[in-house]
């Protein structure tokens, strides 16, 4: 079961939000494990952005993802969704987070 929360992401702006993973309450090693995100306009869309992801210390079970801010400037203020799927080292994908994205809207370029 995939865990909710919602997030906001500024346009214009880096976006970056690391995660720790735990099964039962003690960290996961994420040392055998890679992670997928999308944001997208809705569920039936194909207007999508895909987040760059990355394991920053797998001992502690944290990973990032991450937008550009040419990315961020790409989307269009609203209220987008996303989830994140998480593959372990024998290809078994769970769908980790998912949750509404908020797209703030940017003056600044």
């Amino acid at each position: 079961m995939s865990a909710t929360y919602n997030i906001t992401i500024n346009q214009n702006s880096d976006f970056e939000r690391s995660f720790q993973v735990k099964s039962g309450g003690v960290i996961l090693n994420l040392a055998s494990h890679s992670f997928s995100g999308r944001i997208s306009e809705n569920y039936n869309t194909t207007t999508v952005q895909d987040f760059t992801t990355a394991v920053t210390d797998a001992a502690a079970g944290t990973f990032t993802l991450s937008l550009t801010d040419a990315q961020t400037a790409a989307l269009e203020p609203g209220t987008w969704v996303y989830d994140v799927v998480m593959t372990d080292a024998s290809g078994k994908k769970t769908r980790l987070l998912q949750g509404n994205a908020f797209v703030s809207q940017g003056v600044t370029p």
